[in-house]
């Protein structure tokens, strides 16, 4: 349950009494409930790569818990080369506590760049500019 989910499931409490006192302590209580669920921070997603997200998403669906996703174990699987690529991302120590937070709190995938500049060898003389549009076709001045 997130904070959203938990700010409209205190709005839709009711409560049904005759006495006006108990009532209005019951409001009073449910308000300050909500007050309190709305100040609660939510943990930031995580930055991780697109193969680390696609096996976070292979590993929940088929219902592995996240220490299995995260150990040896995960070499094991039918998956070898993806589970290959997740391990050897995992041997940095920095990483494993990355992989846990984008397990339990959700992630972000990371975006890779939207393009690339090549730079043709332009001799002796080295003069001109390299462009590359969005469509990816290149364009030389001199």
């Amino acid at each position: 349950m997130n904070k959203q989910e938990l700010i409209e499931e205190l709005e839709c409490i009711e409560v049904s009494t005759d006495s006006l006192d108990y009532l209005r302590g019951a409001d009073y209580a449910n308000e300050r409930a909500i007050s309190l669920a709305k100040q609660l921070d939510e943990p930031k997603k995580v930055v991780v790569p697109k193969f680390v997200a696609e096996w976070i998403e292979l590993c929940k669906g088929l219902e592995c818990t996240l220490y299995c996703s995260a150990t040896s174990k995960l070499r094991d699987t039918m998956h070898i080369e993806k589970a290959k690529e997740v391990s050897d991302w995992l041997d940095t120590f920095e990483n494993h506590e990355l992989f846990a937070h984008a397990w339990l709190d959700g992630y972000e995938v990371e975006k890779g760049p939207l393009y690339h500049v090549l730079l043709p060898d332009k001799g002796a003389t080295n003069t001109g500019y390299t462009f590359l549009n969005l469509a990816g076709a290149i364009y030389f001045t001199t």
